[in-house]
């Protein structure tokens, strides 16, 4: 891999605090095209909310049931769940974000992504737990 691809990979573990196999290939056959979906990823993600309409909960909470919605995997699940929580968003807004997704997706989208948060719950999950959801309303 070159440094420019390192580079990259480096930029987006540091925003993300992770990086996926798309990452990985891109950062090798072609850093500058890894360079600038990472920032527009990051911007969407994780950007400033000045002029934005969706504050950082709710962006993660639209993620949650899009990441429901497409029958993401359970590491995506988790993922926005924990990202939502530490934004403020409650284990019921959570769930009620995948379960809005159980309407154009289906019931087993829903049911699938219930699994993955209750092993979350029980600290069982494939994501890092070590920084706790900012709230565990119920």
């Amino acid at each position: 891999m070159t440094p420019e691809g390192q580079a990259e990979l480096d930029k987006i573990r540091a925003v993300r605090g992770y990086t996926l196999p798309l990452h990985d290939a891109l950062a090798e056959v072609n850093p500058e095209f890894l360079k600038r979906y990472g920032a527009l990823a990051s911007f969407t993600l994780f950007g400033s909310e000045e002029g934005r309409a969706l504050d950082l909960k709710t962006r993660f909470l639209v993620l949650m049931g899009v990441t429901t919605a497409v029958k993401g995997d359970r590491e995506g699940v988790e993922w926005a769940a924990k990202r939502a929580m530490q934004a403020g968003a409650t284990w019921n807004e959570v769930y009620e974000a995948a379960f809005m997704a159980a309407l154009p997706a289906g019931i087993p989208a829903f049911e699938a992504t219930c699994k993955a948060l209750n092993e979350m719950k029980a600290g069982r999950g494939w994501v890092d737990q070590s920084v706790a959801p900012s709230k565990t309303g119920e």
